[in-house]
């Protein structure tokens, strides 16, 4: 055998055991210690939204085509991690269930995203402003629900919007609050 195959087989022998090791370390410390955007992802997975606020006010105009409802809400963000999340955009359908009968209100962003500290707090929050020809199917619930107080149930489901390192990822959610007499 001579000198150079004996060098290279010293190579390849020294580049095997490298591989094995690095294989044998991933298998030890798992995936998400060499990607911080798997890490990232799992924290964001464990956030708890909750529906903290459905303030609606009723906006008299006349003609009455000019009226509209207001919608102030505010979720709530838990983060029980460790890890400092920011989201970049959040948004999901807003339905009401007054009666049994669950309605359909509208689409919901929150326009800015949301630095959310670990093991921390945060709130959203947005105003909905829907015209009066928007209103004209939900009508019904929702003045029983702002003007007569009855029972209701207001649910927003959607999803948070996350990027880290250029991988984009969504998490979904879903909050409810419960209103009325």
């Amino acid at each position: 055998m001579t000198r150079r195959l004996r060098q290279a087989l010293g190579r390849m022998k020294a580049r095997l055991a490298l591989l094995v090791i690095t294989g044998l370390a991933v298998g030890a410390l798992g995936c998400s210690t060499l990607n911080p955007a798997l890490r990232y992802e799992e924290a964001a997975r464990q956030l708890r939204f909750s529906l903290d606020r459905v303030e609606p006010k009723l906006e008299l105009a006349f003609p009455l085509e000019q009226s509209r409802l207001r919608l102030r809400l505010d979720v709530g963000v838990e983060n029980p991690t460790d890890q400092r999340l920011r989201t970049r955009k959040v948004s999901g359908d807003l339905r009401l269930k007054v009666r049994d009968e669950e309605h359909a209100i509208g689409t919901v962003s929150f326009p800015e995203g949301a630095d959310l500290a670990p093991k921390g707090r945060s709130t959203l929050k947005v105003d909905v402003v829907f015209a009066q020809r928007e209103l004209k199917t939900a009508w019904g619930p929702l003045s029983r629900a702002v003007l007569r107080h009855d029972p209701a149930t207001w649910t927003i489901a959607g999803e948070a919007r996350f990027e880290l390192l250029g991988i984009e990822f969504g998490v979904p959610f879903r909050a409810r609050r419960e209103s009325g007499e």
